[in-house]
Protein backbone atom coordinates (compact mmCIF):
# COMPACT_ATOMS: atom_id res chain seq x y z
CA UNK A 1 0.00 0.00 0.00
CA UNK A 2 1.04 3.38 -0.71
CA UNK A 3 -0.26 7.49 -0.95
CA UNK A 4 1.82 10.89 -1.62
CA UNK A 5 1.44 13.57 1.25
CA UNK A 6 -0.36 16.22 -0.04
CA UNK A 7 1.05 18.38 2.38
CA UNK A 8 3.98 18.50 4.81
CA UNK A 9 3.47 17.28 8.31
CA UNK A 10 4.68 15.38 11.00
CA UNK A 11 2.64 12.60 12.49
CA UNK A 12 3.19 10.68 15.53
CA UNK A 13 3.35 6.75 14.46
CA UNK A 14 4.84 3.57 16.01
CA UNK A 15 6.46 5.81 19.51
CA UNK A 16 7.70 8.57 17.33
CA UNK A 17 7.25 11.53 15.16
CA UNK A 18 7.71 11.02 11.29
CA UNK A 19 8.63 14.23 9.40
CA UNK A 20 6.86 14.07 6.05
CA UNK A 21 7.63 15.95 3.07
CA UNK A 22 4.88 17.57 0.67
CA UNK A 23 4.96 14.76 -2.41
CA UNK A 24 6.72 11.99 -0.33
CA UNK A 25 5.39 8.75 -1.11
CA UNK A 26 5.53 6.40 1.87
CA UNK A 27 4.10 2.94 1.65
CA UNK A 28 3.05 0.12 4.28
CA UNK A 29 1.39 0.46 7.77
CA UNK A 30 2.74 4.22 7.63
CA UNK A 31 0.60 4.42 4.64
CA UNK A 32 -2.09 2.88 5.98
CA UNK A 33 -1.85 4.64 9.23
CA UNK A 34 -2.26 8.00 7.05
CA UNK A 35 -5.34 7.01 5.39
CA UNK A 36 -6.63 5.47 8.72
CA UNK A 37 -6.43 9.10 10.22
CA UNK A 38 -7.74 10.79 7.44
CA UNK A 39 -4.23 12.83 6.96
CA UNK A 40 -4.25 14.58 3.83
CA UNK A 41 -2.63 11.60 1.46
CA UNK A 42 -3.37 11.20 -1.89
CA UNK A 43 -3.54 6.95 -3.13
CA UNK A 44 -0.98 5.71 -5.24
CA UNK A 45 -1.70 2.43 -5.78
CA UNK A 46 -4.83 -0.19 -5.75
CA UNK A 47 -4.41 -1.20 -2.14
CA UNK A 48 -4.79 1.93 -1.30
CA UNK A 49 -7.18 3.85 -3.45
CA UNK A 50 -9.56 0.54 -2.52
CA UNK A 51 -9.31 1.13 1.28
CA UNK A 52 -12.40 2.30 2.88
CA UNK A 53 -12.52 3.65 6.63
CA UNK A 54 -14.61 1.02 9.04
CA UNK A 55 -18.44 1.08 8.83
CA UNK A 56 -18.06 2.92 5.68
CA UNK A 57 -20.60 1.98 3.08
CA UNK A 58 -20.64 3.38 -0.69
CA UNK A 59 -23.34 5.59 -1.17
CA UNK A 60 -26.30 3.85 -3.08
CA UNK A 61 -26.34 5.62 -6.37
CA UNK A 62 -29.99 7.23 -7.58
CA UNK A 63 -31.09 5.41 -10.64
CA UNK A 64 -32.08 8.27 -13.34
CA UNK A 65 -35.77 9.22 -13.38
CA UNK A 66 -38.01 11.00 -15.45
CA UNK A 67 -36.93 13.98 -17.39
CA UNK A 68 -37.99 16.99 -15.39
CA UNK A 69 -37.72 19.94 -18.41
CA UNK A 70 -38.44 22.54 -15.50
CA UNK A 71 -35.31 21.61 -13.47
CA UNK A 72 -31.88 24.11 -13.80
CA UNK A 73 -30.05 23.39 -16.84
CA UNK A 74 -27.34 22.13 -14.75
CA UNK A 75 -29.87 19.18 -13.40
CA UNK A 76 -31.01 18.39 -16.81
CA UNK A 77 -27.92 17.81 -18.43
CA UNK A 78 -26.95 15.42 -15.49
CA UNK A 79 -29.90 13.40 -15.84
CA UNK A 80 -28.62 13.49 -19.91
CA UNK A 81 -25.00 12.56 -18.89
CA UNK A 82 -23.67 11.74 -22.93
CA UNK A 83 -26.74 9.48 -23.78
CA UNK A 84 -27.58 11.04 -27.12
CA UNK A 85 -31.66 9.29 -26.71
CA UNK A 86 -31.75 11.45 -23.48
CA UNK A 87 -30.03 14.68 -25.05
CA UNK A 88 -32.76 14.23 -28.08
CA UNK A 89 -36.00 13.69 -25.35
CA UNK A 90 -34.44 16.75 -23.04
CA UNK A 91 -33.86 18.70 -26.48
CA UNK A 92 -37.77 18.01 -27.73
CA UNK A 93 -39.34 19.09 -24.04
CA UNK A 94 -36.57 22.26 -24.10
CA UNK A 95 -37.80 23.40 -27.51
CA UNK A 96 -41.70 22.65 -26.58
CA UNK A 97 -41.22 25.35 -23.71
CA UNK A 98 -42.36 28.93 -24.32
CA UNK A 99 -39.30 30.27 -23.98
CA UNK A 100 -36.38 27.65 -24.64
CA UNK A 101 -33.13 28.38 -22.74
CA UNK A 102 -30.72 28.96 -25.78
CA UNK A 103 -27.42 27.48 -24.23
CA UNK A 104 -29.46 24.28 -23.01
CA UNK A 105 -30.89 23.87 -26.24
CA UNK A 106 -26.79 24.20 -27.87
CA UNK A 107 -25.58 21.77 -25.18
CA UNK A 108 -28.25 19.25 -26.04
CA UNK A 109 -27.87 19.10 -29.38
CA UNK A 110 -24.16 18.70 -29.38
CA UNK A 111 -25.23 15.73 -27.42
CA UNK A 112 -27.72 14.36 -29.42
CA UNK A 113 -25.26 14.51 -32.52
CA UNK A 114 -22.61 12.17 -30.91
CA UNK A 115 -23.10 8.44 -31.94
Amino acid sequence: MRVKTREAFSPYYNYGIVPLAKGEEVSGGLALFLLETGSDVEPVDDDAKAWRPAGHEEPETESPGELDIEASAAAVLDWVGDDSERATEALAAEQARDKPRSTLVKALEKIAEQD
